[in-house]
């Protein structure tokens, strides 16, 4: 490759949130951090943190929009390259490898010398039929991950996972590396977790004032008793996505109460 290149994944309508979850876990462990969604049909909660476990940044930082005319208008110019295993009219579906080779070898992007990264899209569809024909008009190229089994059909985080190893086994990047046999551990922060700002955004959303001065602070207090004891980071993720949803859940209904008050 002549050209660094940054991978970004995208997610058509998916159904499950684990399937989002352990989608952004796949991303670390393949270098990937840029998550995008487009119309999820899912709402993300606890069970997608769950699935994502030490693998979070891509899901914290996830980007959606809500349909395809917002990801034209707002992602960079990029190679977007289509998963799908059917391959019928109109749908001219290669082996991932052939594909990746083509674009590294033919693909006038990369047949220049430049320190700046050109984006590819791999773009991944529901987990009930896939991409649909309208999906794939928005692709540059179709590829299909082989199977070997009766059954053709993957999981979609572990279509993403492998259609990201075809990648890098094809294009390559910065392997991992073991120190003395053990696995460099991550920093102990979480990028996207915040549970002390997190927090008083609640209680403000519940009516508290934190502005005042009083003998006993309710932010202080709550603080200590749940952040005192040093939690996990999976006590943390869990802190973060019950706050962040109630905080949802309290502003959508301040909403219906507005509309209500209005009419």
């Amino acid at each position: 490759m002549k050209r660094p290149f940054e991978v970004r994944i995208v997610l058509v309508r998916t159904i499950y949130e684990r399937n989002v979850g352990a989608t952004s876990r796949a991303m670390s462990n393949m270098g990937a951090e840029k998550l995008i969604l487009i119309d999820p049909q899912c709402e993300l909660t606890y069970e997608a943190q769950q699935a994502a476990a030490t693998g979070q940044t891509g899901l914290q930082n996830r980007t959606v929009y809500g349909s395809w005319d917002d990801f034209l208008a707002k992602e960079p110019e990029s190679i977007k390259v289509a998963f799908t295993a059917r391959d019928g009219k109109g749908r001219q579906v290669r082996d991932m490898e052939e594909v990746f080779q083509d674009i590294a070898s033919k693909s006038p992007q990369f047949q220049v010398q430049s320190e700046v990264p050109y984006v590819l899209h791999l773009i991944f569809g529901p987990e009930d039929w896939g991409l649909a024909g309208e999906d794939l008009e928005h692709a540059n190229f179709c590829a299909c991950i082989p199977t070997f089994g009766e059954n053709w059909s993957l999981n979609l985080a572990q279509a993403t996972l492998l259609g990201m190893f075809g990648l890098r086994r094809a294009w390559g990047g910065d392997r991992t590396k073991l120190d003395g046999g053990k696995i460099r551990r991550a920093p102990q922060g979480i990028e996207g977790i915040n549970p002390e700002q997190t927090l008083k955004i609640w209680l403000e959303e519940m009516g508290f004032d934190l502005t005042r001065q009083r003998k006993i602070n309710v932010f202080t207090v709550l603080r200590r008793m749940l952040l005192q004891n040093t939690p996990t980071k999976k006590e943390l993720v869990i802190l973060e996505t019950v706050l962040q949803q109630s905080i949802r859940k309290l502003r959508e209904w301040k909403e219906l109460q507005k509309r209500d008050n209005n009419q």
